[in-house]
């Protein structure tokens, strides 16, 4: 048997009955595979290594990226201009 871990993700019950939805017609899988693959995407690409969303998405996570790797490089708290993770979550999608 492999050596596994278990990963526990918190989140509003509405969005995890919307994904799961997506997944099973969409897809004919769960949200455990979907996970999987994107992690496993992420690690073995340069970058977040899977495409997000539509282009204004994309380009809202790509600036956000960019704030964090900058803000990394710097010491202190100095606030930098930019996409809060925040932005990210607030899709309208409800």
């Amino acid at each position: 048997m492999t050596n596994q871990k278990q990963l526990t993700v918190r989140m509003d019950a509405g969005l995890y009955e919307m994904a799961q939805e997506k997944c099973f017609d969409q897809f004919g899988i769960g949200l455990s595979p979907l996970i999987k693959v994107f992690l496993k995407s992420f690690v073995s690409q340069i970058g977040v290594g899977f495409y997000v969303g539509d282009a204004d998405l994309c380009h809202l996570f790509a600036k956000w990226l960019m704030k964090k790797n900058l803000h990394k490089g710097r010491k202190g708290d100095t606030h930098l201009p930019g996409p809060y993770l925040k932005d990210l979550y607030d899709l309208n999608i409800d």
